[in-house]
């Protein structure tokens, strides 16, 4: 290849990483921590772990959606890769409230047709690894490319359209409502 070419083409590449690791950063996105983490936010033992460097992860967890772990994140302060597609995102959503309850304030969530369909589907692999573990799927909401809630499988509440998501601070209910109302 000639010179010429060469230079232009590294540049592409350089930019093509730079640009996979915040391609895939989701407006809105529910993970399952269980199901969907790429093995590269595993450590030796299978326990989740978070990288200090976003570029790092981005190499190891190739066409993973990278999410950083913020103030709400209990898993600490970096960056975790899902190698699978949200089972909601943005375009599954049609409306979003917030309330308080009494241990915090969820964000109820109106549904379109293929979200209603895509979170059912969700909610029982999710409910059938919960009892088959003894324990709930944790999931991860994401907002803007962070982690804003950190709810148990079992602590969401679906409605016939609607699905009603705890877990989250005021400020952040407030966000996510905004967001998603645009």
């Amino acid at each position: 290849m000639r010179r010429s070419l060469l230079l232009p083409a590294a540049a592409l590449a350089a930019l093509a990483l730079a640009g996979g690791a915040s391609a895939g950063t989701p407006r809105f996105a529910l993970f399952n921590v269980h199901s969907d983490l790429a093995s590269a936010s595993h450590n030796s033992f299978g326990d989740v772990k978070v990288w200090k460097r976003e570029t790092a992860l981005a190499r190891r967890a190739n066409g993973a959606t990278l999410v950083r772990c913020g103030a709400d994140c209990t898993f600490g302060s970096g960056w975790l890769a899902f190698s699978r597609q949200p089972a909601l995102s943005a375009g599954d959503v049609v409306s979003a409230t917030t309330h308080r309850t009494k241990i915090g304030w969820s964000v109820v969530l109106g549904l379109s047709a293929s979200g209603k369909a895509g979170f059912a589907r969700f909610a029982r692999l999710a409910a059938l690894s919960g009892k088959a573990r003894g324990v709930p799927d944790a999931l991860v909401l994401v907002l803007d490319g962070t982690i804003v809630a950190q709810p148990l499988a079992d602590q969401i509440h679906p409605g016939k359209a609607t699905v009603e998501i705890p877990g989250f601070s005021h400020g952040n209910a407030l966000r996510a409502a905004k967001l998603l109302t645009r």
